[in-house]
């Protein structure tokens, strides 16, 4: 026994004496790793060497080359594509800039100040700080301006923050433009140590984004300014996109394209479908008002007798009183005394009225196919010859349920006075517009009160 114990210890010292020769051996499982090290290769421990989270281990350069992003993100659709993002993003980083890439959705609150603008750099910068990310971007369904240009990106090199505006990116296809937006920042701004391996200058699904000069837009605000107006002034330059020092890169879609791709994200963020839930008392008035138009025989020879411009013309009629209506009875446009805000305010009551026409024309088409059903149901084909003297066609039960809804539509918009206006201001605007626009009334009451 004492030769096969001496034999063992023999043994155990020639395999320790080959393992300090080699590269150490390591199993990991789950979240927990277990080592297999000889004494002198202890202080890999300390080298993030090895993946002690179930991965592969990696080799202490690989180790050293691995970089972090971080995502912050508004409640709703940005935080879902924020975290859709950190599952693909990683490749793509690491195909265009080389290394390993983790990229994280944090949970720090993007807040905005009192003026209802989005503070971007003092917000990345911390959550930047506190998580150890290489880079922070923050995506928010908030519009951006600078002057009169929406703006899609803005970036601070110096910080490594960077900002994503959503309804600047449209209403369609918006996973994947936000995806090639951050792919820009991170790749071209955010680490410009990094030399991408492939160009993106061309913007991808984003399209061709232009770079904006920050220096107009923030004016006075990089020195000491004393004087009201001229910060007003610069306000109103900079818009939503505030007069952050720090930001130094600033990306938009230049011309009408621009524009018009900000007013359908916008409206696309607003979701105005939610709006037909929300206006019960109006569904409910508009369909009363649609069964009067089956049930009357009177309103048969009517639809009949009408040309197709007459029923468009009644049907914009009904629809543009409903929008008005709404509109004012709930206090939805928006009116700011500072000039500063005045720009916005014309930008957010565009908003407001697409996405409250958008909302009445849903609840229009829902209302024509019921009354379309129930006039085909209510009214026989041979009542409905007898009433108009001639053998009845699909196009006459078409006009009766146009023109029954025309008339509903109308009764709904006096039935809307009677939905909850928070209801309805929930269903009109996004979190993050209902949050600005609190801000803004809370300013604007302070401002009068120190007058």
């Amino acid at each position: 026994m004492i030769r096969l114990a001496c034999r063992v210890v023999n043994e155990l010292g020639s395999l320790a004496a080959a393992m300090r020769a080699t590269t150490p051996v390591c199993w990991s499982w789950s979240n927990h790793a277990f080592f297999l090290f000889p004494p002198t290769c202890l202080a890999c421990r300390g080298s993030n060497a090895f993946d002690r989270t179930g991965g592969a281990a990696v080799t202490g350069s690989d180790a050293r080359s691995t970089r972090s992003l971080g995502l912050l993100a508004d409640p709703g659709l940005p935080t879902k594509l924020a975290h859709h993002l950190a599952g693909e993003l990683p490749e793509i980083l690491a195909d265009r800039l080389g290394g390993q890439w983790t990229v994280q959705v944090g949970d720090t609150k993007i807040s905005l100040d009192a003026q209802g603008a989005l503070p971007m750099v003092q917000i990345g910068a911390h959550a930047r700080d506190q998580g150890g990310w290489d880079a922070t971007v923050l995506l928010s369904d908030l519009p951006r301006r600078a002057g009169s240009q929406p703006v899609v990106a803005d970036a601070s090199t110096r910080e490594r923050v960077g900002l994503v505006s959503l309804p600047a990116l449209g209403a369609l296809a918006q996973y994947r433009r936000t995806r090639d937006t951050v792919i820009r920042l991170v790749t071209h701004h955010l680490l410009p140590d990094s030399e991408p391996r492939q160009s993106t200058d061309d913007g991808g699904a984003a399209g061709p984004l232009t770079q904006i000069d920050p220096e107009h837009t923030q004016g006075s605000a990089e020195g000491d300014v004393t004087n009201d107006a001229a910060q007003e002034a610069d306000t109103d330059e900079a818009g939503a996109a505030g007069t952050e020092d720090a930001v130094d890169v600033r990306l938009g879609l230049a011309g009408m394209r621009g524009r018009a791709r900000l007013l359908a994200g916008m409206v696309r963020a607003n979701r105005p479908w939610r709006l037909v839930s929300s206006l019960s008392p109006a569904l409910a008035a508009a369909a009363a008002g649609a069964a009067f138009g089956i049930f009357y025989s009177n309103i048969w020879t009517l639809a009949a007798a009408l040309g197709i411009g007459r029923h468009v013309a009644v049907a914009l009629l009904a629809v543009v009183a409903m929008i008005v209506w709404l509109i004012a009875n709930n206090q939805l446009w928006e009116r700011r005394s500072s000039r500063s805000l005045r720009e916005e305010a014309i930008l957010s009551n565009t908003s407001t009225v697409l996405t409250v026409g958008a909302g009445v024309v849903i609840m229009y088409a829902v209302l024509f196919v019921i009354a379309l059903i129930a006039s085909a149901i209510v009214i026989p084909a041979d009542y409905l010859a007898s009433q108009l003297s001639r053998a009845p066609g699909f196009d006459d039960y078409v006009v009766i349920a146009w023109l029954s809804c025309s008339m509903g539509t109308v009764a709904g918009a006096l039935g809307s006075g009677f939905a909850d206006e928070d209801a309805v201001r929930q269903a009109a605007y996004s979190r993050r517009e209902q949050e600005r626009r609190a801000r803004l009334d809370q300013h604007d009451d302070d401002q009068r009160e120190r007058e």
